[in-house]
C-alpha cells in the first residue's frame, strides 16, 4: 500500500526566508508578513498564490483585472512585483516535490518544473529552492506554510 501523501490539503503561508551564499538568513524576504496559500489535491494538481502582506491598494477603479487603464504603469508594475502565482500539477519523491507549471503570473516559468525540497514538521510545511544550476553560489528560499485545519469562510 502507498504511503499517505502528506502534503495533501491547504497550507497558509506564515514567512518567507532568504538563505544567502554566505549563509545570513533574512527572516523577512518577502515583507514583514507576507500571505499566501498552497493547495496540493489527491489528482495531482497544485496551486499556491503569495503577496508582500503590505500592498497597498491600487488608484483609479481596479474593479475588474480587464480593465485596469485607469491605475498608473508605476503602482501596477509594484502590484505585480509583489505579488507571485502559479498552477499546475505535482509529483512527490522522497523529500522533493516539483510543481509542473501550467499557468504562472511569470509567463516564463509555464512549462517549468519548479523543484523544492521538502520539509514536514509538526503542523509546518517548508518548501526550500535549490540553488541556481548556473549559480550555485545564489540565493535560496524557504517558504514556511501551516496547515489549514478548518474552513476559512
Amino acid at each position: 500500500m502507498d504511503e499517505p501523501n502528506p502534503l495533501l490539503g491547504t497550507w497558509k503561508l506564515a514567512a518567507i526566508r532568504a538563505i544567502y551564499a554566505d549563509g545570513t538568513v533574512d527572516a523577512a524576504a518577502y515583507g514583514p508578513a507576507p500571505v499566501g496559500y498552497i493547495t496540493y489535491t489527491a489528482e495531482g494538481h497544485m496551486m499556491v498564490m503569495f503577496a508582500q502582506g503590505d500592498r497597498p491598494p491600487l488608484r483609479g477603479n481596479p474593479n475588474s483585472p480587464f480593465d485596469l487603464a485607469a491605475v498608473p504603469a508605476a503602482e501596477l508594475a509594484q502590484a505585480f512585483s509583489s505579488f507571485s502565482a502559479y498552477a499546475g500539477t505535482y509529483t512527490l519523491a522522497g523529500d522533493t516535490v516539483t510543481h509542473h507549471v501550467a499557468i504562472a503570473s511569470i509567463p516564463d516559468r509555464v512549462g517549468l518544473d519548479l523543484v523544492r525540497r521538502v520539509v514536514l514538521a509538526d503542523h509546518q510545511l517548508i518548501l526550500q529552492t535549490p540553488p541556481l544550476p548556473q549559480n550555485p553560489d545564489s540565493t535560496q528560499f524557504e517558504l514556511i506554510w501551516e496547515r489549514v485545519t478548518r474552513c476559512l469562510a
